[in-house]
């Protein structure tokens, strides 16, 4: 046992962990919250253009990528935050900054994905017009993103700050 906090010897606990960060980066950040809308609203018009085989990894590569830089970019903020507590320090800014520089590297990646996907590889109108006749046809189609969205707009705890009121 090497004394470290939050080791688990079996599988199972650290997949409960790991579960446990999804759930609770989900509940308490908004910007994840609205990323995994918009990861939704992709799957639909992936669904709806019936992306290639190539297409769907790219599309999947890059949800994974901003979702992933988000759920880190929290990491950093909390640990950042846990770390200079009611200190400013340059190097705390400069951290979050940088952390959240990743995620807006991968957000922009993410439109240039869907420009290339549902612009270039197809007409944008061709895929406007593929939504459309799929939310249509098929009107259930739209409840992912519709209920994540409400979960979103809705949802969510907001971050109690760890400061303590001092006199």
């Amino acid at each position: 046992m090497s004394g470290r906090p939050f080791r688990h010897s079996g599988v199972l606990p650290r997949f409960r962990d790991a579960a446990l960060g999804l759930f609770v980066a989900y509940r308490e950040e908004p910007n994840l919250r609205f990323h995994v809308f918009a990861a939704a609203c992709a799957g639909v018009a992936g669904c709806a253009v019936s992306l290639r085989g190539w297409e769907v990894a790219y599309l999947g590569a890059t949800i994974a990528l901003v979702l992933a830089a988000e759920l880190v970019n929290t990491a950093v903020e909390r640990a950042v935050d846990l770390a200079a507590g009611d200190r400013r320090h340059p190097l705390a800014a400069a951290a979050k900054q940088v952390a959240s520089g990743a995620v807006l590297l991968t957000a922009l990646h993410a439109a240039f994905a869907a420009v290339v996907l549902f612009g270039v590889e197809r007409r944008l109108g061709q895929s406007v017009q593929a939504v459309l006749a799929l939310l249509a046809g098929r009107p259930l189609f739209v409840l992912p993103p519709v209920i994540t969205g409400l979960l979103g707009l809705l949802g969510g705890a907001r971050r109690q700050s760890q400061r303590r009121d001092t006199p």
